[in-house]
């Protein structure tokens, strides 16, 4: 059930997200996808991941999503692409003290409480020179209606939502933290007049 209203939820924005994330992604990257979810994606892009020999790490703390993610790496022929692994970011050592060109947070850096803290984890995750790719929904106008509805969507749907990530707080978190945007493109579709965006940061 709960793979089922994911899907159905926001089936759209993952695959818009991913398709302009793994554009931007050069050949032979490596990712670490935090919050991978189901996988549901790699029905749409298993050929581009193989075509451009991505290796990505995704990492979820929903068990459940992880299942259906293994099952569906395992009819796409991803194992030499992908890798998963059931643990929060905040605990998570990269095997092999391995690094990456690129950490992902695709629909979930909103998930986050501590946001200041997620961000300095991740740096720590990068090549010199690596880049951290957000795809979410933003939102200019403070709403308060939105900061109490958003949060308790997951009560009515099974779906976390996160908080509303405000476009100025957001910005000012990025530079508080020493990282550079090198990339804001608007991706299709809206949400509670939220704009659907790709941004791209760097550490100074």
């Amino acid at each position: 059930m709960r793979n089922l209203l994911y899907n159905y939820i926001i089936k759209d924005f993952t695959n818009h997200g991913y398709e302009y994330c793994l554009e931007y992604f050069p050949h032979d990257s490596s990712i670490l996808d935090i919050g991978i979810g189901n996988g549901k994606m790699l029905k749409t892009f298993h050929p581009v991941i193989k075509s451009k020999q991505l290796n990505i790490t995704g990492i979820d703390i929903n068990k459940a999503y992880l299942k259906n993610c293994k099952r569906l790496i395992k009819k796409y022929d991803l194992q030499d692409h992908l890798s998963i692994y059931h643990e929060p970011i905040e605990q998570f050592s990269p095997p092999n003290n391995k690094s990456y060109d690129f950490v992902l947070f695709s629909m979930s850096f909103m998930l986050f409480n501590d946001q200041p803290l997620i961000l300095d984890k991740v740096k720590d995750c990068l090549h010199p020179n690596g880049e951290i790719v957000f795809s979410q929904t933003m939102f200019k106008e403070k709403s308060w209606l939105l900061d109490i509805a958003k949060p308790k969507l997951r009560y009515l749907t099974t779906v976390d939502f996160g908080k509303a990530t405000y476009e100025n707080e957001f910005f000012t978190l990025l530079e508080n933290h020493n990282l550079s945007v090198l990339h804001d493109k608007a991706t299709p579709g809206k949400c509670c007049k939220g704009e659907y965006r790709m941004i791209v940061a760097r550490p100074n």
